[in-house]
């Protein structure tokens, strides 16, 4: 990990994590934490985001406390998976004691897609995942040496983390760090909220970003999909595969320009039009933020592609026949 930023992080950690609340603290002394993060409710934080149970009235999109977790989430499994009485107004103790020093310390991960956003969650980076689902004792604890050498060496693990301010989940679970600002957060949003809502096991097939040439390729898919893609060609912004349904969506997200025109739908056509002639249906999406921006742009939008509102997430506009 030193020496230099790793755009996407890939492990497979498995199910189920049998450590309780006293093991998990002695995880994180073992890891060489400040003994003020050493805690009973930073220790109800990681187990809370390493939680694989199924559960209803998580954020959209999300269907377990390791998909993404709020603060009053993780507050309700204290309650009712760890059996402590959490004060609903302790949210800001959880935040600031615990839940900030572990995203400082790169092993939780902040997804906050704007400013005082009330969907922001939270998330067990990979490697603290695979930590905690590790089922062998031993293993574990070579992993944990492992991991505290890491978090030792000075600030690069740290300054990574911090710098990826926007990362996305592009695989199960593999992590690619967008680089900051209002476009790559709605892109986020695409990926994380739009893709579950209505793809059936969606996958990133391409997720472009300014700072990293190329952003995100799913190489194997492209070349399943016969996708002429090329850092240098006109792309669009998310290009989303469902392969259970033969969807292909190719997303154009709008934070202040880009929605897509008729002119825009010729060149993405045409993008597509190989993996189309494979069976694959293609949808058409302009991703904005909200209405307000929407309506600046509403009588640019091509007939026979779709329109989702992002603070809206359950919905989508239709401009002609839906696809």
């Amino acid at each position: 990990m030193a020496g230099g930023v790793t755009p996407a992080v890939t492990l497979e950690p498995s199910e189920e994590v049998t450590l309780d609340l006293d093991e998990v603290r002695v995880l994180l002394q073992q890891l060489g934490l400040d003994r003020r993060l050493i805690t009973e409710q930073s220790a109800i934080c990681v187990l809370a985001l390493a939680d694989s149970a199924e559960r209803d009235s998580l954020l959209a999109g999300k269907k377990r406390l390791r998909d993404g977790a709020r603060i009053h989430d993780i507050i309700e499994f204290a309650r009712h998976e760890c059996g402590k009485e959490v004060a609903e107004n302790t949210r800001e103790s959880y935040r600031k004691l615990s839940l900030q020093p572990l995203c400082e310390e790169g092993l939780v991960v902040r997804h906050q897609l704007s400013t005082n956003d009330p969907k922001t969650f939270y998330r067990l980076h990979p490697e603290m995942l695979r930590l905690l689902t590790c089922p062998a004792p031993l293993e574990r604890r070579w992993l944990a040496r492992e991991l505290a050498v890491r978090l030792s060496q000075g600030e690069t693990w740290k300054q990574q983390r911090r710098r990826a301010e926007i990362p996305v989940e592009v695989g199960q679970p593999q992590l690619f760090f967008l680089s900051p600002g209002t476009h790559s957060r709605l892109a986020a949003e695409v990926v994380e909220v739009y893709a579950p809502l209505f793809l059936k096991a969606p996958r990133v097939v391409y997720l472009g970003d300014t700072r990293h040439k190329g952003g995100y390729q799913n190489r194997d898919l492209m070349r399943e999909l016969n996708l002429p893609i090329q850092v240098t060609a006109n792309l669009p912004d998310v290009i989303l595969l469902c392969e259970m349904e033969r969807y292909l969506v190719v997303v154009e997200v709008v934070a202040s320009s880009g929605p897509i025109s008729t002119a825009r739908l010729a060149q993405l056509q045409h993008l597509v039009q190989q993996a189309q002639a494979l069976g694959y249906r293609p949808r058409y999406v302009s991703a904005f933020p909200s209405r307000r921006v929407f309506r600046r742009f509403v009588e640019d939008i091509a007939w026979s592609t779709q329109v989702w509102i992002a603070n809206e997430a359950e919905q989508v506009i239709n401009f002609g026949t839906a696809p």
